[in-house]
């Protein structure tokens, strides 16, 4: 009896999950979205680049959510399950599945090369759908199509713990998929016993057999069918079908609209076309208008009501298509913009760092954080793939360190004849450009003396490349160059030229050569300047190591104190070399101390964050890289630093009017309880953990500032840098859509500013995904997003930089602002830090408001009004540097990047992961 109730409670509990897992992923799967289980602690799928939308569960090692968008799987890259399953490796019973409406394609994903030892329960796929097709890659794979209902019973069993399926394959993955194409059919000779294919005996030998005779089949399909097994790693979505531009809409309001987006059309003319701005997409309706003026705030003037208008139906002049891929050179300079007779930065200069080792690379970085004007450089590694055309007009300096592959030393050599500027230490392609220089094996990584300038005898370590014949070494030797005269301390050294003449692209050029410096025995050149004639461009090499810490030589004792007492000459001479020869910018400027914080905000609304945050324990809020202090009017803080911070909560800065703030503020959450610092290393780390919506960090000044994959983010004084979090509910308009959520606060910063009265033609516009430009190419702005998803609820915590007020590095909204007022004579006062934010965070709570409210077409309006891409044309480029011109169209439901091929397919590009410059109508694969 006791058994048979447990039987039943069982019963009745597993009937309940089972219910519940139904109910949850009918509510959550729709055609845009897919359902994700995978075995392990993250998820991740390296060939399809997609957004969490949904975190379902989490049980161990379980991990089930919906993702977007949903993959589609093209099935002739697949094979067809033989009629008579005999011939299959693996044992498949005949089942036969009544399976109701709506059909669901499930994508099962099995480990094969990894053998496992079988210890987990074995289910038979069969009895949960009808098999499609399968293939066998690094992994088994097969498509089964399924219901609802059985797909809950099988996300059930791999929720509940480990499973194998047929053949005792251990399952890794399930997925839900859409279809296209159909599977290919082979011919199956070979017949399999029924003890074979139920169970091999537990010996990795009979597993690799089993693994060989799959493999043998898939590897039937044509050698051009295997051929497209890899689809280019930017494209999320590509399908045959055309579809003309005036149904690439993000969002489908109608059954009806739905309906017709999907029906197959002619084709449009691929050299007619064009695309218009908002108003192809979404005209702009009296009801949304009325919106618009409803959410105007209380203190704006008539005059502000008539800004807000929307502009014409149609644009006058179509905006010009950005230039293609050029293949003639472009001067190394950083690219520059001319505003009334002003000479902008267009990007903060690049310095980019090639580097044989790490170790070496990490020296180099280092150093030049030391010496350069911080405020001013983006340090990044060499892209050692993709164009050149990405790096070539924005890169002030190239640091090559060590031995250089040919097909590199070509790019450099080019670069460096059209004027260009390199230095390289202790790098062999000092031969590509002075071909005279030979190896020598003096002083082979040797403590040396050598002399620069006014540094006199400065102990250094020098490299194996030296400009100096070996008595030793007869492979080296000089003596039979008769172009080599005594001069120096060594009766074999070479006569020192003053011009090389090179060749490169089938044009001669004359390097001017200067021994800058030189070690005292030998006197073979330590540091060489290598001008290129009648250009700009100009090589420093350095024998030494000027590279490398003291440090790094402190198992060695003799050399290490050397070293180190020679460091302020080492890096003295260096600061030299990039200021007076390569003409950087080292003026380094210090960045100010850490000190506390303060707690801005309603005194009720602080204390209640405070003491229900979950947070935030016994007045700390604390995670792994920060420790946040929130101190009462009688508590001494501590020093802050760099992991600590304290915060004062009944105090208000002195560099920071609250006054001026919190008049100019009309929002109900978004910027009411701020944190506001004068140094933080990030203020993205403030809000590692879950708070409050709509709270927010500013600081003056950012020690260690991320933008997006993990980019340098330069942070000079007078940039306005805010972080803030929203809590997005995941069944909410933004919700269904995260990636907008970046998009919706640029279009907000941009609003904001043209709204005030006499500011509506400063001329900003949005690059996408992320960045604010002034005057179409001049970058002053950009953010990065992170979200975590709580159960119902996303948390968005957004990290924001926009040139405010400071002309590094490039230019500013105050400095716009003031060029405008030359031009039309006009006296428009700048905008002060405190406003600033305040009209920002006004206008992110109104969009937000609306679109939260349903009006999602009203973000793509403002984001189509202010973007910079309408008719551009782009060439996307593969992983293997396979190129395609594309049109831009827009932009879909989730923030992707809409382009159409010259094929007529549509696809979308996704901006993590991609080294992006539309303005220059490029898309790569991510290199930086």
């Amino acid at each position: 009896m006791i058994f048979t109730l447990y039987y039943m409670y069982s019963t009745i509990i597993q009937w309940w999950r089972l219910g519940c897992l139904r109910n949850k992923l009918s509510g959550t799967l729709n055609s845009h979205n897919a359902l994700m289980v995978c075995a392990g602690s993250t998820i991740s799928d390296s060939k399809h680049k997609r957004c969490l939308e949904n975190l379902l569960f989490h049980n161990e090692d379980r991990i089930g959510c919906t993702v977007v968008p949903k993959q589609r799987v093209d099935l002739s890259q697949w094979l067809l399950f033989p009629k008579d399953l005999n011939y299959f490796p693996i044992f498949i019973s005949d089942a036969n599945v009544a399976l109701r409406s709506p059909k669901i394609y499930m994508l099962l994903r099995a480990r094969l090369d990894d053998y496992r030892r079988h210890e987990s329960e074995i289910i038979q796929v069969e009895n949960f759908g009808e098999l499609i097709a399968w293939r066998a890659q690094e992994n088994f794979e097969m498509i089964l199509k399924t219901d609802l209902n059985n797909l809950t019973k099988f996300v059930h069993c791999f929720f509940d713990h480990s499973i194998d399926i047929n053949h005792e394959l251990n399952l890794l993955h399930i997925e839900t998929i859409d279809i296209e194409g159909n599977p290919s059919r082979i011919k199956y000779n070979l017949r399999y016993p029924l003890e074979y294919r139920i169970k091999y005996s537990l010996a990795p030998v009979h597993w690799r057999k089993f693994t060989n005779d799959l493999k043998s089949l898939y590897l039937k399909l044509s050698d051009n069918l295997c051929n497209k097994l890899e689809h280019p790693t930017i494209t999320i979505e590509s399908t045959p079908k055309t579809v003309p531009v005036s149904e690439v809409k993000p969002i489908k309001k109608s059954l009806e609209a739905t309906k017709h987006h999907h029906k197959t059309v002619r084709k449009e003319s691929k050299n007619k076309l064009e695309v218009s701005t908002i108003d192809s997409r979404r005209p702009k309706s009296n009801e949304r208008k009325a919106k618009l003026e409803k959410t105007k705030h209380k203190t704006a003037s008539v005059k502000r009501n008539e800004e807000t208008e929307p502009p014409p139906a149609v644009r006058k002049q179509k905006p010009p298509k950005l230039a293609k891929c050029a293949n003639s050179l472009i001067s190394s300079k950083t690219p520059v913009t001319e505003t009334n007779g002003v000479t902008i930065n267009s990007k903060p200069p690049n310095v980019l760092v090639y580097a044989d080792s790490v170790v070496a690379r990490d020296n180099v970085k280092n150093v030049l954080h030391t010496i350069l004007n911080n405020h001013k450089y983006m340090v990044y590694d060499f892209p050692v793939s993709g164009s050149q055309q990405l790096w070539l007009n924005s890169t002030s300096l190239i640091v090559v360190c060590g031995n250089v592959a040919p097909e590199i030393s070509t790019q450099f050599l080019e670069y460096l004849v059209s004027g260009g500027k390199l230095l390289c230490l202790c790098s062999d392609l000092l031969y590509s450009v002075l071909h005279i220089f030979s190896t020598a094996e003096v002083r082979e990584h040797e403590l040396v003396r050598f002399s620069y300038e006014n540094w006199k005898r400065v102990k250094m370590m020098h490299h194996v490349f030296c400009y100096q014949a070996s008595p030793a070494k007869r492979q080296f030797s000089k003596d039979s160059d008769q172009s080599n005269s005594s001069r120096g301390s060594s009766p074999v050294a070479p006569r020192m030229p003053s011009a090389v003449e090179i060749q490169h692209g089938g044009k001669k050029y004359v390097v001017q050569v200067q021994v800058l410096g030189a070690e005292e025995t030998w006197h073979t050149p330590s540091l060489l300047l290598a001008a290129v004639k009648d250009t700009k461009g100009v090589a420093i090499f350095s024998q030494v190591h000027l590279e490398i810490d003291p440090t790094q030589y402190q198992d060695d004792e003799s050399k290490f104190s050397a070293l180190n007492d020679s460091n302020t000459a080492r890096l003295e001479i260096l600061r030299h070399l990039l200021s007076q020869h390569l003409s950087l910018d080292c003026n380094s400027i210090v960045d100010i101390g850490y000190s506390p914080a303060y707690f801005l905000g309603i005194h009720d609304v602080k204390q209640e964050l405070l003491t229900q945050c979950d947070a935030i324990k016994d007045g700390r809020l604390v995670n792994d890289k920060i420790t946040v202090h929130f101190l009462g009017k009688e508590m001494e803080p501590e020093p802050a630093t760099a992991t600590y911070l304290p915060v004062l909560i009944h105090a208000c800065p002195s560099n920071f009017s609250t006054v001026q703030y919190f008049e100019a503020l009309k929002t109900t959450e978004v910027g009411r309880l701020v944190i506001y610092a004068e140094v933080l290393t990030s203020s993205q780390l403030l809000l590692a953990r879950k708070l409050r919506h709509g709270f927010t960090v500013i600081v003056k000044q950012q020690t260690q500032g991320v933008g997006r994959s993990n980019n340098q983010w330069l942070c000079p004084v007078g940039c306005a840098m805010f972080s803030l979090q929203l809590h997005v509910p995941m069944q909410s308009t933004l919700g269904r859509s995260l990636p907008l959520v970046q998009h919706l606060v640029m279009v907000a910063i941009v609003a904001a500013i043209k709204r005030k009265a006499g500011y509506e033609d400063i001329d900003l516009g949005l690059k996408w995904p992320n960045d604010l430009y002034a005057n179409r190419n001049i970058k002053i702005g950009g953010l990065m997003i992170s979200t975590s998803v709580f159960s119902d609820v996303a948390v968005v915590n957004i990290g924001c930089g926009i040139n405010l007020d400071n002309l590094l590095p490039t230019t500013c909204v105050n400095e716009l602002i003031r060029l405008s007022n030359v031009e039309k004579k006009t006296e428009l006062p700048p905008i002060a830090y405190e406003e600033f934010f305040a009209i920002i965070f006004n206008e992110i709570e109104s969009v937000y408001n609306l679109v939260q409210g349903g009006d999602l077409d009203l973000l793509f309006e403002l984001y189509y009004k202010y973007w910079l891409h309408s008719g551009s044309e782009v060439m996307v480029t593969d992983k293997d540097g396979v190129a395609s011109m594309a049109s831009v169209i827009g932009i879909d439901e989730f923030g992707f990047l809409k382009v159409r091929l010259k094929d007529g397919s549509l696809t979308s590009v996704q901006p993590d992961g991609n080294s992006f410059d539309i303005l220059k109508g490029l898309i790569v694969p991510k290199r930086f």
